[in-house]
């Protein structure tokens, strides 16, 4: 076998150790190792064949680790969707990858119908007990095992994870079994992972943290899944289940630091924090390790390209702002680089694009041959962020050069809010950018020009078509937006004149 199966070796070493826990409810690897392999045979039998997709909408729940390993084992991509997005959105992407068959977590089994009868997938799979599609638990009570007919082909796409682009359409990033085996390998390598942890998944599994929970799985460590985020819920579950690594991303670690319940909990498993989405202030930083009293992880990477350079716990030093602002240095198996417009190597201090590339690094954009091309031209891919090396070699991100906004952890992409808005027949002409907020980091802020409806209106308006995060927070009226020659809005510009 040429690339990693993520249960079958913890399931042989440690049959009987906990696998995997949601809640009251848990599962051992012997157990997981089973339903794994029903679940391929089941897909199987539905007529999937190796390389069709498997669309799953669901919150972190008990069986999310079993379908993304029997995807990997059985040949099949997974495409894991974002349960904030609404139905426009997600009906864009379902029809983008064409799934084969779409499973439906225990509160999206109306949507998932819908859905499915919209788009036109064939077969449907819903957790739980669900009340009217077929039942995922009774698709692998029926099915046996046959790893006979497991395809061995290293090349598979194993994942496809949507991400916008500067257009604002969703792109799939394929991951083949090849990226994802180095994905797992470079987190399990860099956390350190053993059978001895137990990672509580704080962050949503249909983001790239997936991947540190599986660095726990692939090497008998417990992965514990919490659906929703709740401060003083994740303390508790820190404390009950003995937690020795999580992933939080700022804003979370701001929350559970001001939580009313952080000094009564034990947390003294708790090695490990992993965190990224977006830097985090020295002075917070500084608040949290005092608190927590354990390792602190950073990575800084995409969904192109899992984690990309890693500000280790060594490097966390309360006395070093510099660093301690910094993005890190190269995780094990990428090269990064910061080059000119022509992709040439800049020294340190000078900022250009970063850009990557190793084995973890996407395959390709499903169905996006030209952004494909565009995207990892030279063999390198590049990120669109900018940023410079310091005299140390530490990787430094000083803007997204396609304006992306990152607020809470999620990622916005300023075009699509923009086509969302100057839809509405009231609204003339509109920008959207990311201001600094203190607690979630950025604020997506929409600029409207001259009159335009009350907030209330277009809050109300908007949360009808995008995700609840994608949302403006803050509505501002100019009478003109700030625009170059050619009539590109120049965000820069108006991100400075709102600052003030």
């Amino acid at each position: 076998m040429r690339y990693l199966d993520l249960v079958r070796g913890p399931a042989t070493r440690f049959g009987e150790k906990t696998a995997v826990v949601e809640g009251d409810r848990r599962i051992t690897f012997r157990e997981l190792d089973d339903r794994v392999g029903r679940l391929g045979a089941a897909l199987r039998a539905r007529g999937l064949r190796p390389g069709d997709r498997v669309a799953l909408l669901a919150a972190n729940e008990l069986e999310y680790v079993e379908i993304q390993a029997a995807c990997l084992r059985s040949g099949f991509a997974l495409v894991p969707l974002n349960i904030r997005l609404t139905e426009r959105e997600l009906g864009f992407i379902l029809s983008d990858c064409s799934p084969g068959l779409f499973v439906a977590g225990r509160a999206e089994e109306k949507r998932a119908a819908s859905l499915a009868a919209e788009v036109g997938i064939p077969h449907v799979l819903a957790l739980g007990e669900p009340q009217e599609l077929p039942s995922y638990d009774d698709a692998l009570r029926q099915a046996v095992p046959d790893p006979g007919a497991d395809p061995e082909d290293p090349e598979l796409p194993a994942t496809i994870l949507y991400t916008s682009g500067t257009t604002g359409l969703p792109k799939g990033a394929v991951v083949d079994r090849l990226g994802f085996t180095a994905r797992v390998m470079t987190n399990a390598v860099e956390l350190q992972t053993s059978a001895a942890d137990v990672h509580q998944a704080s962050l949503p599994m249909f983001h790239i943290a997936a991947f540190l929970s599986y660095a726990h799985t692939a090497v008998g460590g417990t992965v514990v899944m919490l659906p929703e985020f709740d401060p003083e819920r994740a303390l508790r579950t820190m404390e009950r289940e003995r937690v020795t690594t999580t992933v939080l991303v700022p804003t979370i670690i701001t929350m559970l630091l001001d939580c009313s319940v952080i000094d009564e909990v034990d947390l003294s498993a708790l090695r490990l924090v992993i965190y990224g989405g977006s830097s985090i202030e020295p002075g917070p930083l500084r608040r949290a390790l005092e608190r927590f009293g354990c390792g602190f992880h950073q990575q800084y990477g995409m969904t192109e390209t899992g984690g990309q350079t890693i500000l280790r716990p060594a490097d966390h030093d309360p006395a070093d702002t510099e660093r301690l602002s910094s993005g890190g240095t190269e995780a094990i198996g990428l090269e990064v680089r910061v080059v000119d417009e022509e992709d040439r190597p800049l020294p340190a201090g000078e900022v250009g694009e970063i850009v990557c590339r190793g084995p973890s690094v996407m395959l390709q954009y499903w169905n996006r041959p030209e952004a494909t091309a565009e995207a990892l031209r030279g063999g390198w891919f590049h990120t669109g962020d900018m940023g410079y090396r310091d005299s140390r070699g530490y990787l430094h991100i000083t803007d997204r050069r396609n304006d992306m906004i990152i607020t809470g952890g999620e990622n916005v992409y300023p075009r699509e809010v923009e086509a969302v808005l100057i839809e509405h027949p009231d609204i003339a002409d509109v920008a959207v950018v990311g201001l600094p907020d203190p607690k979630w980091g950025q604020t997506v802020t929409a600029v409207l020009v001259g009159q335009a409806p009350a907030d209330e209106e277009l809050s109300a308006w908007a949360r009808q078509r995008l995700a609840g995060y994608k949302v403006p927070r803050r509505w501002v009226r100019v009478p003109e937006l700030p625009r170059n020659v050619t009539g590109k809005v120049l965000k820069h510009q108006l991100r400075a004149q709102l600052a003030k």
